[in-house]
């Protein structure tokens, strides 16, 4: 790391509260004018930095800049020393993910953008990802984390544990509609991507991709035309109440932990309950054709279940096919 990032990582660890430059110098090994000098740095590079003589330097609560050591800072114990990478710009997380599990990266490997220039939800779709108004993660496991855990269920496991980290940290009930996106009220905020690297030659999983779109504090004017209507973001229109970083510690803590205590039929059961338009008509499109039917839940396979219009229950699967109200 560069002095500027020790020196950041200890603002973080203090962040609201004024530190000495004396004080970081010394904690760090520093010359005062090396913390000076990060201090300016930092500054010109966004940071929410105040300077007050004889009480030092202080990076300000509200200040939203998506940093690895702001992350790491809010992370659980067990986690504080996961591979994070961070780009400012990149064109998709899960893109650069899955290059990185090729080569061989560690396993909880976590990477970062403030922005994504070519972000991708399902059947190649494009998920719009501006600077510096949302978070995208995307998170690399081991098929080992899941032991008989089904990993068709694993959109659906990370919907409801999103779903939990929203709800903890700003109050907010997130609904889910089938497969991957959660919405507040009736805006889309959040997609989710799983994707996985097969051994070719058996068949088997070999890395699970979970990529995350949030939009945090976007505003519907970051959005093109083809999307403002239906997209919106977490604290839209209003001041935020938790910054990105630690709502991205929140999401990998919960994530990971929750990993550990898997149970299908209680997460089957949760994902129902926050169900979208459960007994609503909604439009099916699969392939080239589509129909209409009324929501009735979900199976114990993750399965959407519809009730056609002569009265059959169909079970739908996620991999053709989607839905509109």
């Amino acid at each position: 790391m560069k002095t500027k990032d020790y020196v950041l990582d200890y603002l973080e660890q203090n962040k609201g509260t004024y530190v000495s430059g004396s004080k970081i110098a010394e904690e760090l090994g520093l010359s005062r004018n090396a913390v000076w000098k990060s201090i300016n740095v930092l500054k010109n590079e966004g940071f929410q930095i105040k300077s007050k003589t004889n009480n030092g330097y202080c990076l300000l609560e509200e200040s939203d800049k998506l940093t690895t050591s702001g992350v790491a800072h809010g992370l659980n114990p067990t986690f504080k020393n996961l591979p994070l990478y961070l780009f400012e710009t990149i064109d998709s997380t899960n893109k650069y993910a899955k290059e990185l599990a090729i080569d061989g990266i560690p396993n909880r490997t976590v990477v970062l953008a403030n922005e994504q220039t070519n972000g991708r939800g399902r059947y190649g779709k494009t998920f719009e990802s501006p600077a510096d108004t949302g978070v995208y993660i995307s998170l690399i496991l081991k098929p080992s984390e899941f032991q008989a855990f089904n990993y068709s269920l694993l959109t659906l496991y990370t919907a409801v544990s999103i779903r939990r980290t929203i709800f903890r940290l700003t109050g907010k009930e997130l609904g889910i509609k089938w497969v991957n996106d959660l919405f507040l009220g009736d805006r889309k905020i959040c997609g989710i991507l799983t994707e996985a690297i097969t051994n070719i030659e058996n068949q088997e999983f070999q890395w699970l991709i979970i990529g995350i779109g949030l939009n945090v504090s976007t505003e519907s004017t970051d959005f093109s035309d083809d999307v403002k209507n239906i997209a919106g973001s977490l604290f839209m229109d209003e001041e935020p109440t938790v910054s990105r970083n630690e709502l991205v510690a929140g999401i990998i803590n919960d994530l990971l932990s929750g990993l550990n205590e898997l149970n299908e039929e209680q997460l089957i059961a949760e994902y129902d309950r926050h169900l979208l338009w459960k007994n609503q008509q909604v439009t099916v499109y699969q392939g080239n054709s589509q129909s209409q039917g009324f929501v009735r839940g979900i199976n114990q396979q993750g399965h959407l279940l519809v009730e056609t219009e002569t009265g059959d229950l169909k079970a739908l699967l996620s991999g053709d096919v989607s839905i509109k109200r």
